[in-house]
C-alpha cells in the first residue's frame, strides 16, 4: 500500500494551524475555568454579593479576550518571522504499511509506532512523533478523493488509539 500526499507549508497552513490551536486551547481550558467560575458566581449571587459575582464574571471575560488577543499577536509574530511565508515548502508524504516517508529538502522515515499524537481537524490531519516533530497532512494534498478516503480509513485503523 502507498498513499501519497503533498502538503504545501505556507502562510495559509500556519493560519489554519494557529486557529486550530486557539480553538482547541479554548475548548480544553476555558470550559473548565468557566465551569469553576460559574460555581463561584452562583455562590456569590446566593449570598447576595452581587459586586463580587460581577467582578468574577468580568475577570472571566477578560481572560477569554486576553487569550484570544495573545494568540492573534503570536500568530502575527510567527508570520513575520517564518520563512514559509516568503518561500513555501512542499512536503511530500508517502504512507506505507508500517511507516511514512516524509520528503521536503531532506527525506526521513517515520515509523507509525513513533507517532504519539494524532488528531483530525476540519482542514488537516495533525501528527506528533516521540521526538516532538509535528506533521501536518492537508486534506487537499491527496491526488484524488479515492486516495483521501483510503488514507482516512487507514488512519482510523492505524492511529485510533493515539487520538487525543
Amino acid at each position: 500500500m502507498e498513499i501519497h500526499n503533498k502538503t504545501l507549508y505556507d502562510k495559509n497552513l500556519i493560519l489554519s494551524y494557529n486557529n486550530y490551536y486557539l480553538s482547541s486551547y479554548i475548548k480544553k481550558n476555558f470550559v473548565v475555568i468557566s465551569a469553576i467560575s460559574a460555581v463561584f458566581i452562583i455562590y456569590m449571587m446566593i449570598i447576595q454579593e452581587w459586586w463580587y459575582a460581577l467582578l468574577l464574571f468580568g475577570i472571566l471575560v477578560f481572560y477569554l479576550l486576553l487569550t484570544y488577543f495573545m494568540q492573534k499577536l503570536t500568530t502575527k509574530r510567527i508570520l513575520k518571522r517564518s520563512p514559509l511565508v516568503e518561500q513555501p515548502v512542499l512536503q511530500t508524504y508517502i504512507f506505507k504499511d508500517n511507516e511514512m516517508e516524509v520528503t521536503n529538502i531532506n527525506s526521513i522515515i517515520v515509523r507509525y509506532t513513533d507517532i504519539v499524537k494524532f488528531k483530525v481537524t476540519k482542514e488537516f490531519y495533525f501528527m506528533q512523533s516521540i521526538d516532538k516533530k509535528t506533521y501536518i497532512v492537508d486534506y487537499n494534498g491527496f491526488d484524488n478523493e479515492v486516495e483521501a478516503q483510503k488514507f482516512a480509513e487507514f488512519a482510523q485503523k492505524t492511529f485510533m488509539k493515539k487520538r487525543k
